[in-house]
C-alpha cells in the first residue's frame, strides 16, 4: 500500500532538520502516545508496540508497551528501513531477511522474529520515525492490518503536528515562534551539550517604522510585509539557520552548525541583501533592520538565557543605530541595572531613599547667599549612592518622572516653608523635566503646595532645560501660567542646546543659567571665554538674570563677575548640602562671603 504523502528521497539533512523543528525529541512521552501503543499491541496481538523517532545517528523511543528495543544507535534499528520507503514495512521472519538476521535484537536473547513499521510522515513528506510492532514469533500481516497500522501512524503524526502548531507557530507569518525557539534551544542543548551556536535577534523593520506603515498603509500591508521579511530571511539562511518569528516585527535566527565565526561573518556580509526593497502591493520599501548577536555554548542555563541576551544585544543595536551588535556582558549588566533602578523607584520614594540637597547660590558682585538649587540624590538600600547622571535620564524616559517630581515639589516647598517660618527668606530653584510641563495640572499642583506650606510663590524658581520641546503651544501656555503664579522660570544648561535667542523671547523666562561645561574651563580656554562673555552680554541685553553654574576657581569667578554675571554657584563656594547644613551656611554668608574673591 502507498501512503497518501509521498516520501522525499535523498534529503537526509532536511529530514533531520524537519524532525528537530518539531521539537519532540527531548520531550517526555504523552498519554496520547501511550494510548496509541497500547491500542496497537492489543489490536494486532503482538509482544510489543512502540513509537520511534530517528535523528541523524540515534533512535528515540517516545512511547512503548510490552517488549520493545531500547534507545540505541540508528544503524542497529529496524526503523531505519521503514523511513526509507513509502509503505508499511513488514518482516514476517527476521531470520530469513539478510538485513535483520545478524541484528542483536534478532540473534540475541530477545529473539525478535517479526517486525512491522508504518512511517511517521510530515506534511512536507519527511519520514521522521515510525509506529512499530514486534513479536517473538513469526507471522504475516494482512493488507487490511497494514492499512490500520498506517492509519494509527497518521494519528500519531497529526498529534505531533498539532502539538507544534498550537502555541508554537505565529498566526501572521506561519513561522515557528518564540516558544518553539525555546524548545529548540533546549533540545539542541540536550542533543549536543557544549556545542557552539549563534542566536540572532532581528528587528526588521524597527517598531517605529512598523507603526508608521500601519498608520499610512494599514494592517494588511504591514502583515504582508512581515511575511515578506520572513520569506526573505528563510531564503537567505536556508542552509545556515532556522528562522523564527518572535512577534510583530521581531525575528530570530538559530545557526545550524558550530562554526560561529563563519556564521557571524556571513551576517556581516548581508547588508546589501537586507536593504533590497520589498515590493508588497508594488510599493518598494526599504526597511531598516537591526540585529543582536549572541554566541551560545549549549547547556540548560545558556539555552534558557540566550533569547534574553539576544534581545539585550538588539536593543543596544537600536540605541546605537547600527546594523549589528554583539552581546556584551558589561552592556547586559548595565541594562539589567537600569531595569532594576526603574523597578525600585516607587519603593524608594515610599521608603525615603530619595533626598534633596541644596547647592548655595551667591549674588554677584557682593557675594551674599540668598538662595539655593535643590538637587536630587538617591541612596539605594542595596546599591548605595546612585549618581543623578545615571538615574535621572532613566526616569525621565518613563511615567515614573511624574510621582518623583511630585515628591521633589512637595519636599522642597515643605522645606522652604519651614525655613521661612524660622525667619530665613531663602529662594529655592527646582528642576523639572520636559515631561512635567506636558501635565495639565502641573501649575495647580505647584500652587497647592505653596498654599499648603505657606510659601509665597515668588520664592520658588522652576528650572527647565531649554529646547525645541518648548515650541508646543500647550507647554508655552504652562510656562506662562507658572510666571503668572509668581514663580521664576530659569532656562538650564544654556549655551549647549537650542540657544535661539529670537525664539526664546517667546518664553517667559526670567533667568538663563550658563552651562557648567562652559564655565568649568573658562579661566584657561580663550574660546570658552569668548562664548561665555557673549552669552552674558546678550542675555543681559534681553533682560535675563544670568546665573553661572559650575564655578570652581577664583579665576573663573573673577572673569564672570567682570562680564556682568548676576549669580554664581559651584564647588568654589560649596558642595551641595543637606537641609540643616545649608541653613547654617546661609546664616554665615547672608551678608557676603570670603570665597567670592
Amino acid at each position: 500500500m502507498t501512503l497518501p504523502v509521498l516520501l522525499r528521497q535523498n534529503s537526509e539533512p532536511e529530514r533531520v532538520r524537519a524532525l528537530q523543528q518539531l521539537g519532540v525529541l527531548n520531550t517526555n512521552t504523552s498519554d496520547y502516545f501511550d494510548r496509541v501503543t497500547t491500542l496497537a499491541k492489543t489490536l494486532f496481538d503482538v509482544s510489543g508496540a512502540y513509537i520511534s523517532l530517528l535523528d541523524s545517528d540515534r533512535q528515540w523511543i517516545k512511547s512503548a508497551v510490552g517488549y520493545c528495543p531500547p534507545n540505541t544507535d540508528r544503524d542497529k534499528t529496524f526503523c531505519q528501513y521503514t523511513i526509507a520507503q513509502a509503505s508499511v514495512l513488514v518482516i514476517e521472519d527476521t531470520l530469513r531477511d539478510p538485513r535483520f538476521a545478524g541484528n542483536p535484537l534478532v540473534a540475541g536473547p530477545q529473539g525478535v522474529r517479526f517486525y512491522a513499521g508504518a512511517p511517521l510522515v510530515t506534511q512536507d513528506g519527511y519520514a521522521i520515525g515510525a509506529l512499530c510492532l514486534i513479536d517473538q514469533r513469526t507471522r504475516p500481516l494482512a493488507a487490511s492490518d497494514q492499512e490500520r497500522l498506517a492509519t494509527l501512524a497518521g494519528l500519531v503524526m497529526a498529534h505531533i503536528t498539532l502539538g507544534r502548531a498550537v502555541g508554537h507557530v505565529d498566526a501572521v507569518s506561519g513561522m515557528p515562534n518564540k516558544y518553539q525557539l525555546a524548545d529548540d534551544l533546549g533540545a539542541a542543548a540536550a542533543l549536543a551539550p557544549g556545542a557552539q551556536r549563534v542566536l540572532v535577534d532581528l528587528a526588521m523593520p524597527d517598531a517605529a517604522r512598523a507603526f508608521e506603515i500601519i498608520r499610512v498603509m494599514g494592517a494588511a500591508v504591514h502583515d504582508q510585509l512581515v511575511r515578506e521579511v520572513g520569506a526573505r530571511l528563510q531564503q537567505l539562511f536556508a542552509d545556515r539557520a532556522q528562522v523564527y518569528h518572535l512577534g510583530d516585527t521581531r525575528f530570530a535566527l538559530l545557526s545550524r552548525d558550530a562554526d560561529s565565526d563563519a556564521f557571524i561573518d556571513y551576517l556581516y556580509g548581508l547588508d546589501a541583501a537586507l536593504q533590497t526593497p520589498l515590493t508588497s502591493l508594488n510599493i518598494p520599501l526599504v526597511l531598516p533592520g537591526f540585529g543582536g548577536i549572541v554566541r551560545v555554548a549549549l547547556d540548560a542555563d545558556s539555552a534558557a538565557d540566550a533569547p534574553r541576551q539576544a534581545a539585550a544585544a538588539v536593543n543596544q543595536a537600536l540605541s546605537a543605530q547600527q546594523r549589528w551588535s554583539l552581546y556584551s556582558d558589561s552592556e547586559d549588566a548595565h541594562q539589567q541595572r537600569a531595569f532594576r533602578l526603574l523597578h525600585d523607584v516607587r519603593r524608594a520614594i515610599a521608603d525615603g531613599e530619595f533626598e534633596l540637597v541644596y547647592q548655595p547660590k551667591h549674588d554677584l558682585p557682593g557675594g551674599a547667599c540668598h538662595g539655593a538649587e535643590a538637587l536630587l540624590r538617591w541612596h539605594h538600600r542595596e546599591l548605595g549612592a546612585i549618581s543623578p547622571a545615571e538615574f535621572i535620564p532613566l526616569i525621565e524616559t518613563t511615567a515614573l518622572i511624574g510621582p518623583l517630581s511630585d515628591w521633589v515639589i512637595n519636599t522642597a516647598i515643605a522645606q522652604l516653608g519651614a525655613w521661612h517660618a524660622a525667619g530665613h527668606l531663602v529662594k529655592v530653584a527646582l528642576n523639572l523635566s520636559a515631561w512635567n510641563f506636558e501635565e495639565p495640572d502641573l501649575v495647580d499642583r505647584l500652587a497647592a503646595a505653596c498654599r499648603q506650606h505657606r510659601v509665597d510663590p515668588r520664592y520658588v524658581e522652576i528650572e527647565c532645560t531649554e529646547g525645541v520641546w518648548m515650541e508646543s503651544a500647550d507647554i508655552l501656555a504652562t510656562l506662562h501660567r507658572i510666571r503668572a503664579l509668581g514663580m521664576g522660570l530659569a532656562l538650564d544648561d544654556f549655551g549647549t542646546g537650542y540657544s535661539n535667542f529670537a525664539y526664546l523671547q517667546k518664553v517667559p523666562a526670567t533667568v538663563v543659567k550658563v552651562d557648567q561645561s562652559l564655565i568649568r574651563h573658562v579661566h584657561t580656554s580663550p574660546r570658552d571665554q569668548r562664548i561665555v562673555r557673549s552669552l552674558i552680554a546678550l542675555a543681559r541685553e534681553l533682560d535675563y538674570q544670568v546665573v553661572a553654574e559650575g564655578v570652581e576657581t577664583a579665576q573663573s569667578l573673577a572673569l564672570i563677575r567682570e562680564w556682568g554675571c548676576d549669580v554664581a554657584q559651584g564647588f568654589h563656594f560649596s558642595k551641595p548640602l543637606g537641609a540643616g547644613a545649608f541653613i547654617d551656611y546661609l546664616v554665615r554668608h547672608q551678608h557676603g562671603a570670603d570665597n567670592t574673591s
